[in-house]
């Protein structure tokens, strides 16, 4: 089985997709698939392409067992719309432009968002004579729309008609929410395409580390992406309010609203938090590791009630109890789970007592802790994955129903050629 990744986002890069992809692309390669993946000079999140590599018309190389080929991109930092667009628009043109000279295919598996790369996946699969799937993380330009970025007009309709028609073009769509599930079965060009996948951890790299010795205040970490979508204002302004000798706050990450946030922390002298840039994802973990708790948020909007942030899984598995600022599945999940304390979302005043909470209490602290590592191992290893998306790819090369599943995946390690 022959599959390739066309994606915006690869390591060297750090972030959850970059993360997410080469774990599955190495896990599939050592079950005998022969991996590709197409992607970009990494440039993510500042703009500029990281040395050593430089931007060209195509370059080649190895991740292990996984081939990596890279085409050009125009580089744009993580905020500011029209060039982020441009940034997109020009990985899709590349990508098809240099798609005759990269490895042959059985399926192309191309992600969405950026809405332009599942786009471009559509015209590459038909280029390679292989079958589409499609991974949307995020329903773009629905997102896009609740966060008021896009307005009613032509460019909301036109991005509309290129969602619609990467579900009408895939063989399957995976989704990593119960409530993705949902959204897309009710759409015709996506119904009885949809596949539940949910997100992973590498369980080993987080793995569970006893808690730092308790001191007065709660050290607390918020890991990831400083966007739209998170709201951090709230959590800002919620330190704030609990003050230094509850809370000691890092804020790990960067995105579009990184300057709007260490504006507001200058402005409001918020000493007690700190903000510390870009951590390489395999340096994550052991910011969890001295923290008390981690800290996710999303923005009140009716289409994050379905989102499940992995940041959210990484400081489970570390053994950390999560304090959660957001609605639905992501709620249900720490609930039920018994593995954090969840507020409602942009409600600073609940999330400043969830602090003082859990500063008061490091037995509480040890409970919710060890309940999501529990969870984290029984629901959401790479392992179990891995074997997971195996048996899809091979049902999609087999053009068999996606209720089946192929045969068991062979053992890592092993070679196996189908299709």
């Amino acid at each position: 089985m022959r599959v390739t990744f066309l994606t915006h986002y690869f390591p060297p890069e750090v972030g959850a997709p970059q993360a997410r992809i080469s774990g599955l692309a190495e896990r599939l390669a050592r079950r005998g698939v022969e991996v590709t993946v197409h992607t970009t000079f990494p440039h993510y999140p500042g703009g500029r392409i990281h040395a050593p590599y430089r931007n060209r018309p195509l370059a080649r190389e190895r991740h292990g067992a996984v081939r990596v080929a890279r085409s050009a991109v125009y580089p744009a930092a993580n905020r500011g719309f029209a060039r982020r667009i441009a940034n997109h628009l020009s990985f899709a043109a590349s990508s098809l432009a240099t798609a005759p000279l990269t490895a042959a295919a059985d399926v192309v598996v191309t992600e969405s968002p950026p809405l332009f790369t599942a786009a471009a996946g559509v015209a590459y699969a038909r280029a390679k004579g292989a079958r589409l799937v499609v991974n949307v993380a995020d329903r773009w330009p629905a997102s896009a729309v609740e966060l008021g970025v896009l307005g009613p007009g032509l460019a909301l309709r036109g991005a509309e008609a290129l969602e619609r028609l990467c579900y009408r073009s895939a063989a399957a769509i995976t989704v990593p929410t119960a409530g993705l599930v949902a959204d897309l079965e009710a759409l015709a060009e996506a119904r009885g395409k949809v596949v539940h996948m949910p997100p992973s951890v590498e369980l080993e790299a987080f793995a569970p580390v006893p808690p730092p010795a308790p001191i007065a205040q709660l050290r607390a970490v918020y890991a990831g992406t400083v966007g739209l979508a998170q709201g951090l204002d709230t959590l800002a302004e919620a330190a704030r309010r609990a003050g230094p000798d509850v809370v000691e706050l890092r804020v790990a990450g960067d995105g579009a609203e990184a300057p709007a946030l260490r504006s507001l922390v200058d402005r409001d002298g918020l000493e007690h938090v700190r903000l510390v840039g870009v951590v390489p994802h395999s340096e994550v973990a052991g910011l969890y590791a001295r923290a008390d708790a981690a800290v996710v948020l999303l923005r009140d909007r009716p289409i994050f009630a379905g989102a499940l942030p992995t940041k959210l899984l990484e400081a489970m598995a570390v053994a950390r109890p999560v304090i959660l600022s957001a609605r639905g599945e992501a709620a249900r999940l720490v609930e039920e789970a018994g593995a954090g304390i969840a507020v409602p979302p942009e409600d600073p005043a609940a999330l400043a007592n969830a602090f003082e909470e859990l500063a008061a209490d490091p037995d509480r602290r040890a409970r919710l802790g060890r309940a999501g590592r529990r969870l984290v191992e029984e629901r959401f290893g790479r392992e179990q994955r891995a074997d997971e998306w195996w048996a899809l790819l091979q049902s999609v090369v087999e053009g068999a129903p996606l209720s089946r599943r192929a045969a068991r995946p062979p053992a890592p390690g092993a070679r196996r050629r189908a299709g």
